[in-house]
């Protein structure tokens, strides 16, 4: 007996000093620091291979006395003192009730619960609710407003009113139109919907020039028609008899003379690939140019106007579309052409 008493009192210390090697409680899963102080006291600190080890003194025993790191804290690492959370201690259950509460009942109404005893009360019913004229205020207050935005704008662009003036137009903004191309920018816009664009000179333009001071009615010459000549009359020889008046007013012709044929619309041709517009012809007064884009535009085609030199003179040529296809050009070109334009061609 005494044996195994003197046995327990050789132990016993070296019991405890091993148990003081381990922390008491393992701190929580992703504990950052690399320093320890668990329940008792005791520091530890985290080893390479992954555990805690107890810090030694230099007598080897394990260092204690300390505040443990979680005195405050719960070992999930969440406060357990109401002064660092107001909800710590309390259940998720709890939690959920309280904001339950918090959020649905001051919103509900006397007997929506099942346990209120007080009646439910019925709400009129109010019908839908009227639509809002926020947008159609908004949109309405920006189409007010976009002309003189758009006339501001063309105020401040004072360098670039060179390009009004290269455009045609005047150098100086004004009030936007509905059929205005340059939205303002620019003014001086002709009573016919035109885009005064000084285009570059098309290829090939020296050819396909017309009579610079003939206009589109004196192209048109009538159909000539063969005159009968009388002949000398013949001494002796009298009529025995009237011949009947013929019907119509018919020019005879003798034999040998032929009518000259109607003349016959140009055929369109070819037309090349990536063509887009019709070039109706070119002008060298500015009266006849004006007269032809009256007449093209009467037809409903967009009408460009340009410049070009033809020798010492400056002349105008005039270009109607873009049209989207080739039988818009087609159609186009023939009524351009039967309107007495015979030398428009696609470009």
């Amino acid at each position: 007996m005494r044996v195994i008493l003197w046995l327990l009192l050789v132990l016993l210390p070296g019991l405890a000093w091993a148990r003081a090697l381990y922390p008491a409680e393992e701190p929580p899963p992703g504990f950052p620091a690399q320093q320890y102080i668990d329940s008792r006291g005791c520091v530890f600190v985290h080893a390479e291979t992954g555990g805690w080890q107890a810090r030694l003194a230099r007598d080897g025993s394990p260092i204690c006395g300390y505040p443990p790191t979680l005195s405050a804290r719960g070992l999930d690492g969440a406060p357990r003192l109401r002064a660092l959370d107001p909800n710590a201690g309390r259940s998720r259950a709890e939690l959920v009730a309280e904001a339950l509460t918090r959020q649905v009942i001051p919103n509900l109404q006397p007997g929506e619960l099942a346990g209120d005893p007080r009646p439910l009360e019925p709400l009129p019913d109010r019908g839908p609710e009227p639509a809002s004229s926020v947008p159609v205020d908004a949109l309405r207050a920006a189409l007010v407003a976009a002309p003189g935005v758009r006339q501001s704008m063309a105020g401040a662009l004072r360098p670039n009113l060179r390009l009004c003036e290269l455009l045609g137009y005047d150098g100086k903004p004004g009030e936007a139109q509905l059929d205005d191309p340059t939205r303002g920018y620019c003014t001086g816009l002709s009573e016919v919907e035109l885009s005064r664009l000084s285009l570059t000179r098309p290829i090939g333009s020296g050819a396909q020039m017309a009579s610079a001071a003939s206009s589109p009615k004196s192209d048109a010459s009538p159909p000539q028609v063969a005159r009968v000549g009388h002949g000398p009359k013949v001494s002796g020889a009298r009529p025995t008899a009237r011949s009947p008046l013929p019907a119509a007013k018919t020019p005879v012709r003798p034999s040998g003379i032929q009518a000259t044929p109607p003349p016959m619309s140009p055929k369109v041709g070819l037309i090349p690939a990536g063509a887009r517009y019709v070039q109706v012809g070119t002008f060298a007064r500015p009266e006849n140019a004006e007269r032809a884009i009256r007449r093209v535009a009467g037809m409903g085609y967009p009408v460009l106007r340009g410049r070009d030199q033809m020798g010492r003179r400056e002349v105008e040529y005039l270009i109607a579309g873009p049209f989207p296809d080739r039988e818009g050009i087609v159609r186009a070109l023939d009524r351009i052409r039967k309107a007495g334009f015979r030398d428009a061609f696609p470009r």
